[in-house]
């Protein structure tokens, strides 16, 4: 059973009912939105934990996922993936917005359930953290990582255990130097690995500027293509795509991401949800939308290509020359192992916390996944990560619902009030 259409619905529902509960604040006043998350960015704990949640998803998916949503939804797809960032961003804002205000320092979401349903929230905490620690065996280890070997060995030619191997040597200071050590690499990796690709997506598009008008015509009409979506075709492509890229990259409603926000406690909870808002704003809105139009610009038939990574490759390449494919290629490392390593961090977070005794063996479990990662079939990997994203947005979600009215009056609230 194909379950990646189904998360996307279910988002989009629950995402608008936030925002018209809370009143499409960020929509309403952007100014004052972007203006409180600048004066918290100040904080160094705050300011470590919010790069600590970028980490985990700001993996190859950003990359190679939109460009096979653009093999396969068209151009399209791409306004589709801007919309369901909207409602991404609400729910982002919740999840960790309620993780805050029930005050739960460890365990994130899985510390939520047990909060919200008094008699059920026992059984649900555990079953949620150990969908948490396969998650990160499946999607922060094993996809990551053939993501990854793929990319090395046909552009440099590495073969794929090689690959595997250099992982887990850099991956050991992160076994041995525990959350601070991850917090400390990522507050390198991600800002500057971040820059450096948003430079080069500009350059792209700089490049190939006299192509955008007729690029953003394309996605929009390719977008609302009415004539071909009668037949299942164009339009629903791209809004199936557009939907499912997107939160397959920032996650929204798996809650995973607030284990990472809870590590700078003293911030109240819609300052909290504030910064899981713009962890969208970067992931979605900003490195999807562009490595998107720098691709677009770049190849004016992609049907041309068979594989993500030739496509993307070829949009810098024929824009920057042939040598920044060395560099896309180190980018791509460096934000695989920034999911890797943020990814160990929410599985050693929930084995400790639920399963004590035997956490023991989660370190070696999650090299091996490492390790192993080109053993899996490409199609396994995606329909276990489908179903395990699937399983636990359904518990963060019916835990959003039914603390919506409180959400709704600490929001409302602050943006009657601002400091």
């Amino acid at each position: 059973m194909d379950f990646s259409f189904v998360l996307p619905i279910i988002v989009t529902v629950v995402g608008l009912y936030l925002l018209i509960r809370l009143r499409f604040f960020f929509i309403a006043h952007p100014i004052r939105t972007a203006r409180e998350f600048l004066s918290a960015l100040g904080d160094r704990d705050a300011r470590r934990a919010f790069f600590l949640a970028l980490a985990g998803t700001l993996g190859v998916g950003n990359i190679f996922g939109v460009s096979a949503g653009l093999m396969i939804g068209g151009a399209g797809s791409l306004f589709w993936l801007f919309v369901s960032s909207l409602f991404a961003m609400i729910i982002k804002y919740s999840e960790t917005l309620l993780v805050f205000d029930v005050g739960a320092e460890q365990g994130g979401t899985a510390t939520v359930l047990t909060r919200v349903f008094s008699r059920s929230g026992r059984l649900l905490a555990p079953i949620y953290s150990a969908l948490t620690v396969l998650l990160a065996f499946f999607m922060g280890a094993s996809m990551q990582s053939a993501a990854l070997t793929d990319v090395t060995e046909k552009s440099l030619g590495i073969s794929p255990i090689l690959t595997a191997l250099i992982l887990i040597i850099l991956l050991l200071p992160c076994l041995l130097g525990g959350a601070k050590k991850i917090e400390s690499i990522t507050e390198i990796v991600i800002p500057l690995t971040t820059i450096i690709y948003i430079s080069l997506c500009f350059a792209t598009i700089f490049v190939n500027f006299h192509r955008l008008d007729d690029v953003i015509v394309d996605v929009i009409s390719s977008a609302f293509n009415f004539k071909s979506a009668i037949g299942g075709g164009v339009m629903f492509l791209a809004v199936r795509e557009g939907f499912a890229r997107g939160i397959l990259s920032n996650e929204a409603g798996v809650g995973t991401s607030a284990m990472a926000h809870s590590r700078s406690q003293g911030r109240s909870p819609h300052v909290a949800g504030l910064f899981a808002m713009c962890e969208v704003v970067f992931d979605s809105s900003l490195l999807c939308i562009l490595t998107g139009f720098a691709v677009l610009v770049s190849v004016p038939d992609i049907s041309a290509f068979n594989t993500p990574m030739s496509l993307v490759n070829a949009a810098f390449c024929s824009a920057l020359g042939a040598p920044v494919s060395y560099l896309l290629t180190l980018l791509i490392l460096a934000f695989a192992y920034s999911t890797i390593i943020c990814w160990y961090y929410y599985g050693m977070e929930c084995s400790r916390l639920y399963f004590g005794k035997i956490s023991w063996i989660y370190p070696p479990l999650f090299v091996a996944a490492v390790l192993t990662s080109g053993l899996l079939p490409p199609s396994f990997l995606l329909f276990f990560t489908d179903l395990l994203l699937l399983l636990m947005s359904l518990m963060t979600l019916s835990a959003i619902l039914k603390k919506t009215p409180r959400i709704a009056e600490l929001c409302l609230s602050k943006k009657k009030n601002p400091e």
